[in-house]
Order: structure tokens, then sequence, then C-alpha cells
């Protein structure tokens, strides 16, 4: 009943948000609080959300008849959105009747998709072996665990025999040194040729110059382009002097945008900044594997030429000025709104909404879906959650044998 208690009480704060800043609610950016977001920058996160879950499936091989979906935990429909595009009808279900609202409101009137809400622990209002794939992304982490898991089994009875079911759920806490070790490449992989196409001969002060460049991967290991946790490999950039002592440690980054092979090279390019003072200069290019380390640091070799940085440092662009006075303007009247609400929100409850995040051990999530009819096919490290959390992906199938 405790569980219970804290499950209404999380419904009552998506209400809330649903009411005051729905957008937020779904996809918590803190820069994006309060209203920030930009409706059409966040429904096409959804859109590459959706794309990146097709490729994930393709890989596992987790086919699916394009009939019916539900998508837990539908929030305003990011993602229901484009999911329903792969299906002759979709259900977006949400707990927040506001959520649901601002769904309806922003669903184009060619989606083949309904939104529902529902209040309930469970999803009795649906008959077993209704839809042929269940998905939930971002929604069980903020579930008691044993909400969590009734609701795992509810996906597996709803489903149709040899449907799926995906959901996320984060199955542990880690530190950044977990994270750090648990993504690391070895050694041996961080050996690299980079060769410089076309390089700026002379920038003036301050000023954002281009840098095209070939990076060949020398070593026996794959460079996925796209490692969780914010460990992606980047091409980055420092600032010389000419006797080699280091002035700017940390300059430009440019990431892989497809995994490398072995022998492999990639085309890149690499937007650097020059130095603020005129001089002469030696521009060093090396890879970096995020919070990890310097390819130079393995004893990669980096890739340096000359360049002249020129004139004095260049005024402030004049729109930037008036983008500063712009993010200070008055609030207006739908921002007023949303800081009244706010405010009455808090004095009723106490505070502001407070979403609390859960994990599930990986081996528990495995054994609620195979005692419940569910063969697990996969297991994605998503990195959904955020780096302090060690968040999964799982890519079951109905079994089709049981009742």
């Amino acid at each position: 009943m405790a569980d219970l208690r804290r499950f209404r009480t999380l419904a009552r704060n998506w209400e809330a948000l649903g009411e005051t800043d729905p957008l937020f609610g779904v996809l918590s950016d803190p820069a994006k609080y309060g209203g920030k977001w930009d409706p059409a920058e966040f429904f096409e996160s959804g859109r590459a959300h959706v794309q990146k879950l097709w490729r994930v499936l393709g890989d596992a091989g987790a086919t699916f008849e394009p009939g019916t979906c539900l998508d837990f935990g539908c929030g305003v429909g990011r993602l229901t959105i484009p999911l329903s595009e792969r299906f002759q009808h979709t259900i977006g279900l949400d707990v927040a009747g506001p959520m649901v609202d601002a769904a309806r409101q922003h669903k184009p009137t060619d989606a083949r998709c309904d939104f529902v809400v529902n209040r309930d622990p469970d999803l009795h209002r649906f008959a077993r072996a209704t839809f042929d794939m269940v998905h939930s992304c971002l929604v069980l982490q903020h579930v008691p665990p044993d909400i969590a898991l009734r609701y795992i089994a509810e996906f597996l009875r709803v489903t149709k025999p040899g449907g799926l079911v995906v959901f996320q759920l984060p199955a542990e806490t880690r530190t950044q040194a977990q994270i750090s070790a648990a993504h690391a490449l070895p050694d041996a992989a961080y050996d690299a040729q980079i060769d410089l196409t076309d390089v700026p001969t002379a920038i003036p002060a301050s000023a954002f110059a281009d840098v095209h460049l070939r990076v060949t991967n020398r070593s026996d290991v794959t460079w996925d382009h796209d490692i969780p946790a914010g460990r992606h490999i980047c091409l980055g950039n420092h600032w010389l002097r000419e006797d080699g002592t280091r002035i700017v440690d940390d300059d430009g980054r440019a990431r892989l945008t497809r995994p490398l092979a072995p022998g492999k090279t990639a085309e890149v390019v690499l937007r650097v900044q020059a130095p603020r003072a005129a001089g002469r200069y030696l521009l060093e290019i090396d890879l970096v594997q995020e919070h990890i380390c310097w390819f130079t640091e393995r004893g990669s070799q980096t890739a340096r030429a000359i360049v002249d940085v020129h004139g004095p440092r260049p005024d402030v662009p004049r729109d930037a000025s008036s983008r500063s006075a712009s993010a200070v303007r008055p609030e207006g009247p739908r921002r007023q709104g949303f800081s009244l609400l706010r405010r009455l929100w808090r004095r009723l409850r106490g505070g502001a909404p407070v979403f609390e995040m859960h994990v599930v051990p990986r081996s528990t999530v495995e054994e609620t879906i195979a005692a419940h009819g569910g063969q697990l096919i996969r297991v994605v490290d998503d990195n959904a959650a955020g780096p302090g959390w060690l968040s999964y992906t799982y890519i079951c199938r109905r079994d089709g044998s049981r009742a």
C-alpha cells in the first residue's frame, strides 16, 4: 500500500506539470524549464528517438506486425506520434489528464493514434493479447519498483502471442569512474592516423574556422560512434605556442557520425576558434574518448599545422547583444501563467513536484519477463536515464506457446 500511495503522489505531480510545463515534464532538460521548449525541436527529438529504435530493433532481428501499438506513459505524444506511422492504430496511455489533453492538441490531424488517461497501477482496461507491440521509455524509472514490475507483467499480458514488448528501466546507479571503466576502449584501440586535408593558414583573432581532415582507425578494434554515457569518440584540438607549450587546452569538437572499423577512414570537419592574441601558433588535433583520455595519452600521434592569428579580437556580433537582451525580457502572459500555477501548486503541496528515480536490477527484470510469458531477445545499454544510471532497453517477445 505504501508504494501505491507513492504512485498516486507521482500521478498528481505529473498532472501538475501537465498543467504548467508539459513539455519539460516529458523531457526534463534543465535549460528548458519554464516553458522554454520549442515544440518543433521537442517533437523532432521524439522522431529521432523512434528512428533509432527502429534501427535497434532491426539489428536485433525483432520483427513485428504493423497492427496495434501501445505507448505506455505517452506524455504529450512525443514518441506516440512517430510510433503511429508504423502501425494501423496506436494508443498513447498516460496517468495525467493534462498531459493527455496536451497530446491531443499536438496530434496531427492525419496521425493514426488516440490518447487515453489511465490512473490505475495496471492495464486491466485492456484485454489479453490486444497489441502487436508495447513500448515504454523514461516512464518506469519514476514508478516504485513493485508497481514497475507489475506493469511489465501487464505489458506481456496485453501483447499478442509473438508480439514485441520494448521498455526502458535503469538497473543500478554508477559512479563516474564505474561508467568510464565500463566504456573505456582497450589501450591498443587508441591508435589513429590523422591527416589534415584543408587547414586555413591564417585566422583572425578569436574567429572560428573549419579544418578538414581525414582520420583512420589503425587499431584492431572498431570505434563505435554512439558509445553510451557520454563516452563517445571525437576529434578535438589544442592551441600551442611555437615552442610547443599549450595555451588553449581544449577547443573544438567533432563527433564520429558512424562506426569506424579497423583500417577504415572517415572525413571529418572540425570547427576551431583561434586564440585571442595575434601571433603564430601550432594547431594540434587529436582524438579523444570523452571523460576517459586523449588518444595521444595512449601513444597515438597527433596532427599539427602552423596557423597565423592576426588582428585584434573582433567585436561581439551585433545580434549577440540583442540575444542577450531578449534573454532577460520581462515575462509574457504565458510565462506569468506558468509562474502563478507553480506558486499555487507549491503552496498546496508544500513544494515543487519531485520525481523519484528508481532502479530494478537486471536479473529481477529478466525473471519477471520469463515468469509472465516473455522471451528476452536483447538488452541494450541505452544511457536514457543520464550518466549516473545504468539504464537498459529490454526487447522481448510474447511467447506464443502460453495462454
